[in-house]
């Protein structure tokens, strides 16, 4: 048993674990997740790759927690569709925090029962859903709460700090600068027509972000 298992089962969690990228697939297939921790450095296929498989067919919360500690390694894991990203050595009770955010946005609710529309798009806060065109845009836990975020204030410029704080609940964040921008990304890529021309989800240089009012 690793530090990191005992630590997790000592909080109360049941514990899975995997000597490689493949065993991990193959337990996940098995069984029920509700979220993975990884390391980039895995025998046979990366933690990049394993992240991006499992994104492609689940939306579980991941986490990655590795010795790469380069901001182009945070990045890059992000970029996979990690949720969070934890340098070693690691403070456990941090972890453990981080991981109970993780937990409570995959299964919580957004408060408010409204509607918000701007153009094509439309986020319903009753149901946590979001459309485009009448089409539904599958969104991960983070993304939505991004997006709920910006849409309750829409046309209003937020920085990333509060955007943080609102939508993930940190006052601070290792990388919460580069966590909040590559969530803007990803939901570019997801609702707008075209994500290197956006103009729904804009950035105001050295102010923070909006959610655009599209007539």
């Amino acid at each position: 048993m690793t530090i990191l298992d005992f630590l997790m089962r000592d909080e109360g969690f049941a514990v899975l674990t995997a000597g490689s990228g493949e065993e991990g697939l193959r337990l996940m297939e098995r069984e029920r997740v509700d979220l993975v921790i990884l390391d980039i450095n895995l025998p046979g296929i990366d933690g990049l790759e394993v992240c991006h498989r499992i994104k492609t067919t689940a939306q579980i919360p991941v986490i990655f927690l590795s010795a790469r500690d380069r901001d182009s390694d945070v990045i890059s894991g992000l970029e996979t569709g990690a949720d969070d990203y934890m340098r070693k050595p690691f403070n456990h009770r941090e972890l453990i925090l981080r991981i109970g955010k993780l937990l409570k946005l995959a299964g919580g609710s957004t408060e408010g029962q409204t509607a918000i529309r701007t153009g094509k798009l439309l986020i319903n806060r009753e149901r946590e859903t979001v459309f485009f065109d009448s089409r539904e845009i599958k969104l991960t836990p983070m993304e939505y709460n991004l997006l709920a975020v910006l849409g309750s204030r829409l046309d209003w410029v937020i920085s990333w700090q509060v955007l943080l704080k609102e939508a993930w609940g940190y006052e601070d964040w290792e990388g919460g600068r580069e966590i909040v921008k590559v969530n803007i990304r990803r939901l570019r890529i997801k609702i707008e027509p075209d994500p290197s021309e956006p103009i729904y989800l804009l950035t105001e240089r050295g102010r923070g972000y909006k959610l655009a009012c599209v007539r």
